[in-house]
């Protein structure tokens, strides 16, 4: 069974849609599509987070295997043809092999042939167990960080209505302006910030935000293209030591020349 049609026999067994499940992860339904047929491979973050969802180890969900059992039988018997005897020349006397060349050399043959087997098995497992041992790392950042609520780094946001609407592959964008000012700031253990847009049949879009220079420091904003018949839902991004934090702040529900609808999903300044 392959990582695809085990991540759909578990999404399916807690009565999951590919929609629900992607909301769960913080990517779209495309994404765990791709990710059922085989077509793509989720990131680091996102199998862990799959195996904590599904309830399983990390080896559970990837079912790490060795290498088929018959392939070293197969190298066994690799095992070179002695070449035909050519008969002597006249007046020469013919060198007759001694009769326990050819097995020494067959039994020689046959424990190179298990020899590189044996190392080719185990520089795999090496290369298993490290990466096996990086993503218990990883767990272990996560659960380490797992306190850190990502609403409590937002100390007040704002959305405006943006203008000017573009077409990319005949579905129409307008670049909404986000700000976002943090709670907490330190010059000596910088991260990044990052927005986010992501929902149902949409194409999960995400952009770097950047330091506001003429205001106090903690303040990011960017441009983020959100779609204009089908909005979803958009968040803050943090990436601390390594690891994502997905805070959704609004979900707009309709666009127009000159005013977004929308339902905050965290409370402003203003409205706390």
């Amino acid at each position: 069974m392959t990582l695809g049609q085990r991540i759909q026999e578990h999404r399916l067994r807690l009565g999951l849609s590919q929609e629900a499940l992607g909301e769960k992860l913080g990517v779209s339904r495309q994404a765990v599509s791709k990710w059922e047929g085989d077509a793509a491979v989720p990131d680091t973050d996102k199998l862990i987070a799959l195996s904590k969802l599904f309830g399983l180890t990390l080896n559970e969900l990837l079912q790490v295997e060795g290498p088929e059992a018959g392939q070293a039988a197969e190298n066994a018997e690799e095992i070179p043809q002695s070449e035909p005897q050519k008969e002597p020349k006249p007046g020469k006397k013919k060198m007759r092999a001694a009769p326990w060349l050819i097995p020494v050399l067959a039994v020689l043959a046959l424990v190179l042939g298990l020899t590189a087997v044996v190392v080719s098995f185990g520089q795999r497992t090496n290369d298993l167990q490290y990466r096996i041992a990086r993503l218990e790392l990883r767990v272990n950042q996560l659960e380490t960080a797992s306190a850190l609520d990502p609403a409590d780094l937002v100390g007040d946001w704002d959305l405006g209505i943006g203008s000017g609407v573009y077409s990319i592959d005949s579905t129409f964008y307008r670049d909404v302006p986000v700000t976002v000012a943090l709670t907490r700031y330190d010059p000596n253990q910088p991260f990044e910030v990052f927005f986010q847009v992501y929902g149902s049949g949409l194409e999960e879009k995400r952009v770097e935000a950047y330091p506001v220079e003429e205001t106090s420091a903690g303040v990011y904003s960017a441009q983020v293209p959100v779609q204009t018949g089908n909005p979803g839902t958009l968040a803050v991004g943090f990436r601390i030591n390594g690891v994502e934090y997905l805070q959704p702040l609004v979900e707009i529900t309709g666009m127009t020349d000159h005013s977004i609808s929308c339902e905050p999903l965290l409370p402003t300044a203003e409205e706390s």
